[in-house]
C-alpha cells in the first residue's frame, strides 16, 4: 500500500510547463470565456509594464516583480511519465494559447526566444512530438493553431475545441497596444521566468481530488463582498443594523441574479466598477498603491482605508453610503437587463457595444449616472454614453485598432472621472470635446481571421443606420445565424482580367466594400453563385444588400427620401467589379461619418 504524500513548491512557468500533463474526466472541458482571457492579458501586461523600461537589458528582467497565477494541483503518475491536472487546466490551457500567439505574431522579432517557448508547448516525448498538455480530442485544433494560427470549427467538435478557437482568436482583441515589437522580447522572457505558480502535487488521485474540492470551495470573490458587508455593518449603530443587513443582502441577491456573458460574478464586478468609476482618484495601473489597483485587488480594504476621504465619519454616513450602493446596483442591473433584452430600436448603441464585446461599457454608463437621477435622466444618459462609445469602437475597428479592455481601460476610467456628477448637458459637452485618440476613417478595413466578429458588428451597424433612416429599422444581429457574406464568390478565374495574381484577388475580396451581413442560409444557397445571378436575391434581404439591385430605387419612398436628405452615393450595380468594391467601401465610410455628423 502506497503512503499518500502531498508536496508543494513555487515554480516559474518555464519549469512547470516543461512537464507533461493529462486532464482527468471531471476537468475535461475548457470553459474560459473572453472576459477571463481579457482580464489575464490585462493583468499580465499591466504588471510587466510597471517594471519595464526602454533602457533595460534582458538580464534586468530577473529583478522584475513576479506575477502569481495561483495553485496548480497535480496527481503524479510516475509509471506513465505524466501528471494529471486536478486543478489549473483552464489557466494552463489559456497560457499555452498565449504562448502560441506570441510565436505566431512575434517570432520574426530579433532575439525572440522562440525555441525556449516552443519547448513549453510541444516537445519530444518518447520519440514523438506531443503537446505538453495532451488531450486527444483537442490535438487537431492545437496542432493547427501551433502551425498556422488558424483552425475552423466543425459542427461535431466539442465545446472545448470551439472555446479554444474562440479564445485564441480573441487574444488579438484583448491585446495591450503598449506591448509591441520594442518590448515583446522582454515581455516573453518575463512571462516564462516571472509568471509563478504554486505547484501542489500528490501521489494519490483520491487525495488530489480532496485538495481540488477544498480549494474550489473557498469562494474568493464572495469573501470580498462578505468583508465589505462586515465593515459597513460594524460602522452602523446597532439599532439601525437590522435594516442595513437586509438592505445589503438585498443588493447581493439582486447582483447574483445578473448573469454576465463574461461569466464573471456580477456581485464582484459591480463593486469594482462602482468604486473605481465614482470614487477613485489615482487611476494609475503601474502604481501598486493607486486607487485603481487597490480596488481591483481588495475593494473592501480600499474602502476602509479611504473612509475619511469619502466622508464616512458616523453611522448615518455609512447608512447613506449603503443607500447609494442600493441605488447604483439597481442602475447596474438595469444596464445589463437592457443589453439582455436587445431592444435595438430604443438602445441601438448599447446593443452594438455589447456585440463588440466591450466589457467596460457598464462602467462608463454607471459613472455618468448621479445619485437619485430619475428614470428618464438615467435612460437618456445610457443613450448618450453608449452612442459615444459606439463611435469610438467603430472608428477603431475600421482602422484595425484594438478595442480590448487592456487598451482602453485606463482611458475609460479617466473619462469616468470627468462624467461624475454631471448633468446631461455637461455630459454631452464633455463627450463632444473628448477624442480618446479617435482616428480618421481612412482606407478600408479588410476581413481576416482576427477581426471577423468585429467587422460583422460594424456591418450590422452600417446596415441599421440605413434601415432606421429609411423608416425600416431591423437590426441584423437580433436574428439567428447572421454572418459575413462576400459579394464576390471565391473564384479567382472569373476576375483574372482585374488581378495579376490570386493573392491580390483574395485581398480585394476581403475588402469591406465586398462584404454584407446576411443569414447563413443565404450564403449556403447562393454564396458560390456569380454576382449577376445572386443580385436579384439580394432584393429579399436587408436594405444594404437591396441597395445593390436597381429595383430598390423604384417606389421605396423611405429609402429614396434618405438618399435625398443624406446625399450619400448609393447606386445599383449590374456588374460588380474591382472599382465597385472600392466605391462601396467609400459608401460605408460615408454612412458612418454622416450618421455622427447628423446627430
Amino acid at each position: 500500500m502506497t503512503n499518500k504524500e502531498v508536496n508543494s513548491v513555487v515554480q516559474p512557468l518555464k519549469i512547470l510547463f516543461a512537464e507533461k500533463f493529462d486532464v482527468d474526466f471531471y476537468q475535461r472541458e475548457y470553459v474560459w470565456q473572453k472576459k477571463q482571457v481579457e482580464d489575464l492579458i490585462n493583468d499580465l501586461s499591466t504588471e510587466f509594464l510597471r517594471n519595464w523600461s526602454e533602457n533595460h537589458s534582458f538580464d534586468q528582467i530577473s529583478a522584475y516583480d513576479p506575477y502569481y497565477m495561483g495553485e496548480v494541483v497535480l496527481s503524479v503518475r510516475k509509471a506513465e511519465g505524466r501528471n494529471a491536472v486536478i486543478d489549473g487546466q483552464q489557466r494552463i490551457t489559456t497560457l499555452t494559447l498565449l504562448l502560441i500567439y506570441l510565436i505566431k505574431n512575434y517570432e520574426s522579432v530579433d532575439e525572440f526566444p522562440k525555441t525556449d517557448i516552443c519547448q513549453l508547448i510541444y516537445s519530444n516525448y518518447l520519440g514523438s512530438k506531443r503537446f505538453n498538455l495532451e488531450i486527444k480530442e483537442r490535438n487537431n485544433c492545437m496542432t493547427a493553431l501551433y502551425e498556422t494560427g488558424i483552425f475552423e470549427a466543425r459542427e461535431e467538435d466539442s465545446i472545448s475545441v470551439k472555446n479554444l478557437i474562440d479564445r485564441y482568436n480573441e487574444i488579438s482583441d484583448c491585446w495591450n497596444e503598449d506591448i509591441s515589437d520594442r518590448n515583446i522580447v522582454h515581455f516573453a522572457y518575463w512571462i516564462i521566468e516571472k509568471v509563478m505558480f504554486s505547484k501542489v502535487w500528490t501521489n494519490s488521485d483520491e487525495f488530489a481530488y480532496i485538495i481540488f474540492e477544498t480549494m474550489n470551495d473557498r469562494g474568493l470573490s464572495l469573501t470580498q463582498v462578505e468583508m465589505l458587508r462586515s465593515y459597513l455593518l460594524a460602522n452602523i449603530d446597532v439599532n439601525k443594523r437590522d435594516k442595513a443587513i437586509k438592505d445589503f443582502d438585498d443588493v447581493v441577491k439582486l447582483l447574483i441574479d445578473i448573469k454576465l456573458h463574461s461569466k464573471s460574478k456580477a456581485e464582484f464586478e459591480f463593486f469594482k466598477i462602482y468604486f473605481r468609476g465614482h470614487f477613485a482618484n489615482d487611476l494609475s495601473q503601474k502604481n501598486p498603491d493607486s486607487d485603481f489597483i487597490k480596488i481591483g485587488n481588495k475593494f473592501h480594504r480600499w474602502l476602509s482605508e479611504n473612509n475619511k476621504r469619502l466622508h464616512l465619519h458616523c453611522s448615518d454616513d455609512y447608512i447613506d453610503f449603503l443607500d447609494r450602493i442600493t441605488y447604483f446596483s439597481k442602475i447596474y442591473k438595469k444596464i445589463n437587463e437592457l443589453m439582455e433584452k436587445r431592444n435595438a430600436n430604443d438602445y441601438l448603441y448599447l446593443i452594438v457595444n455589447a456585440d463588440y464585446g466591450f466589457t467596460l461599457q457598464p462602467a462608463l454608463i454607471l459613472a455618468s449616472v448621479s445619485y437619485l437621477d430619475n428614470t428618464e435622466v438615467v435612460e437618456q444618459k445610457i443613450r448618450i454614453v453608449s452612442e459615444y462609445l459606439t463611435k469610438i469602437l467603430t472608428w477603431r475597428v475600421w482602422n484595425h485598432w484594438v478595442i480590448s479592455q487592456s487598451s482602453l481601460e485606463s482611458t475609460i476610467f479617466e473619462l469616468c472621472k470627468k462624467l461624475r456628477g454631471k448633468s446631461i448637458e455637461d455630459i454631452q459637452k464633455i463627450l463632444m470635446e473628448e477624442s480618446i485618440n479617435l482616428p480618421k476613417l481612412e482606407n478600408a478595413p479588410t476581413l481576416n481571421q482576427q477581426n471577423g466578429r468585429k467587422l460583422r458588428v460594424l456591418l450590422a451597424l452600417v446596415t441599421e443606420i440605413v434601415a432606421r433612416n429609411s423608416d425600416a429599422p431591423d437590426y441584423m444581429l437580433n436574428k439567428d445565424e447572421i454572418e459575413i457574406e462576400h459579394i464576390w464568390s471565391n473564384h479567382y478565374e472569373k476576375h483574372i482580367d482585374e488581378f495579376s495574381n490570386e493573392s491580390e484577388f483574395a485581398n480585394m475580396r476581403n475588402n469591406i466594400g465586398d462584404l454584407l451581413v446576411l443569414p447563413k442560409s443565404f450564403n449556403a444557397a447562393y454564396g458560390a453563385d456569380p454576382y449577376e445571378k445572386k443580385v436579384k436575391h439580394y432584393l429579399e434581404q436587408n436594405i444594404l444588400a437591396q441597395s445593390l439591385n436597381d429595383q430598390k430605387y423604384e417606389r421605396n419612398p423611405g429609402f429614396l427620401k434618405f438618399i435625398g436628405e443624406s446625399r450619400l452615393a448609393f447606386k445599383s450595380y449590374a456588374q460588380f467589379k474591382r472599382d465597385s468594391i472600392l466605391e462601396r467601401a467609400e459608401l460605408y465610410r460615408n454612412i458612418l461619418e454622416w450618421n455622427w455628423q447628423s446627430q
